[in-house]
C-alpha cells in the first residue's frame, strides 16, 4: 500500500506541473476554440445568406420575365378594346385587362420587397466576410502566439507525460478512476498532506488515531470534510 500512496504522491505532483504548464498558456487555448467556434458560425450564417441571395435573384429574374410576358397581353388586351363589338366582349377583356394591371402591380411591389431584401443582404454579406477575415486574422496570431508557448515547454512537458505514465502503471484501475474524480472535483488537487493534524486540502482537523493510521501508510484515507486522499507528510517527521 505505501508504493500505492508514494504512487498517488507522485502523480499528483507530476499533474500539478502539467498544470502549471497549461496555465502559462493562458487563455490561448479557449481564445483559439473559441475563435475556430465563432468563424464556423460565420461560415454558416455565410452559406445560408448566400443561398437565400441567390434564390431571390432567381426569383426575380423570373418576376421579369413574368411582367413582360403581362405587359404583352396587356398591350394586346388594350388593342382589342377598340375592335370590341359587344358589351360582353368588351366586359371580357375589360376583366383580363383589369387582371393583368393588377398582376403586373403586384409583380412591382414585389420586386421592390426583393430589391430592399437584396441590398440588406449584399450589406450582412459584406458584415460577414469582414468579421471572416478579422477573425481569420485574430485566430492565425492567436494560434502562433499558443504554439510559441507550447514550443517553450513541449519538452517538459513531453518529460511529464512520460513519468505520468510510467506512474499509472503502478496504480490498479480503481485507485486511478478514484484519484481522477476527486482531482476533477477538488481543483485539480486529489491528494492532501497530513500537517500537525491538519489537511493540508481544507485545513480541517484529523483526530490524532487517524493522524498515527496515516502515518503508518498501510491504508488510503480520505479527509471527513473535502473527500482528498490522506498522505503522511514527511517533512513532519
Amino acid at each position: 500500500m505505501q508504493k500505492t500512496l508514494n504512487a498517488l504522491i507522485e502523480l499528483q505532483e507530476i499533474d500539478l506541473k502539467l498544470d502549471r504548464l497549461n496555465e502559462e498558456r493562458g487563455d490561448l487555448p479557449e481564445i483559439v476554440k473559441n475563435l475556430n467556434i465563432k468563424i464556423e458560425k460565420n461560415e454558416e450564417a455565410l452559406k445560408e445568406q448566400k443561398e437565400t441571395l441567390k434564390k431571390l435573384r432567381t426569383e426575380e429574374k423570373k418576376i421579369e420575365l413574368d411582367m413582360e410576358s403581362t405587359h404583352s397581353l396587356l398591350k394586346k388586351y388594350e388593342e382589342q378594346l377598340y375592335q370590341v363589338k359587344t358589351n360582353k366582349e368588351y366586359d371580357a377583356i375589360a376583366t383580363e385587362t383589369e387582371t393583368a394591371k393588377n398582376s403586373i402591380n403586384e409583380s412591382e411591389n414585389r420586386i421592390l420587397e426583393i430589391t430592399e431584401s437584396l441590398e440588406n443582404l449584399e450589406a450582412s454579406i459584406s458584415e460577414l466576410k469582414k468579421n471572416r477575415q478579422s477573425s481569420q486574422k485574430e485566430l492565425k496570431e492567436s494560434n502562433e502566439d499558443l504554439q510559441a508557448k507550447i514550443n517553450e515547454s513541449s519538452e517538459e512537458e513531453n518529460i511529464l507525460v512520460q513519468e505520468k505514465n510510467i506512474v499509472r502503471q503502478i496504480l490498479s484501475k480503481y485507485n486511478l478512476s478514484t484519484y481522477e474524480r476527486i482531482r476533477g472535483a477538488k481543483r485539480g488537487v486529489a491528494v492532501a498532506y497530513c500537517n500537525g493534524g491538519i489537511c493540508s486540502g481544507c485545513f480541517s482537523f484529523i483526530p490524532p488515531q487517524k493522524v498515527v493510521e496515516i502515518k503508518n501508510m498501510k491504508k488510503i484515507y480520505t479527509c471527513e470534510y473535502c473527500g482528498r486522499i490522506l498522505v503522511w507528510n514527511q517533512n513532519e517527521e
